[in-house]
């Protein structure tokens, strides 16, 4: 023991260090990824900030936090207890992490299948149902419902890309809720 209650630097990580330790490897990762693909984006603008400015920004601020993670995981690590908490990992549903994981490979899919609005619908139902919820009218108009909000806010009012889908072009869909996209 270095302080009371602190395990010394060589002592074997506590489950809550190496939960920290993995929240911050997957932080990172994902960081990576997102700055990997920002970087594909076309740097040319005429305006002050170009398109690739914030995309750039958040991955590295992704990895910057998430290196912070794993560096307060591996200075606080603290003696377990019997009491210690589960820190809501040990009983996990894993059936419904693995459920939700699944519902984001679906959203990729059908995204590239036949683009936002479609999958998002899609996601929305799957994220529903994956969460409980039942009837079969409320997951239809929720996933609608947070669909042409989604499209409504990003494609109307920010005026991002409405992309097609390379399977099926279903933007016109699309144009019901956002006539100028």
């Amino acid at each position: 023991m270095t302080r009371a209650g602190q395990a010394s630097p060589l002592a074997p990580m506590t489950y809550r260090t190496r939960i920290d330790i993995g929240v911050a490897v997957v932080v990172i990762a994902i960081g990576i990824v997102f700055g990997i693909e920002a970087l594909r984006i076309n740097p040319a603008s005429h305006e002050a900030v170009g398109p690739r400015s914030v995309p750039v920004f958040l991955a590295l601020l992704m990895i910057v936090l998430g290196a912070g993670i794993g560096l307060s995981a591996l200075a606080n690590r603290t003696v377990e207890t019997a009491d210690t908490d589960d820190f809501g990992f040990r009983d996990s549903d894993l059936k419904r992490v693995f459920a939700v994981i699944g519902a984001g490979i679906v959203y990729t899919a059908a995204f590239w299948a036949v683009g936002y609005l479609t999958a998002t619908v899609l996601a929305g139902g799957l994220a529903l149902w994956v969460f409980g919820v039942r009837s079969p009218l409320v997951i239809i108009l929720g996933a609608i419902a947070a669909g042409i909000a989604y499209q409504f806010i990003f494609m109307g009012l920010m005026g991002l890309l409405d992309p097609r889908g390379e399977l099926l072009d279903l933007r016109w869909l699309s144009r019901l809720i956002t006539p100028g996209s």
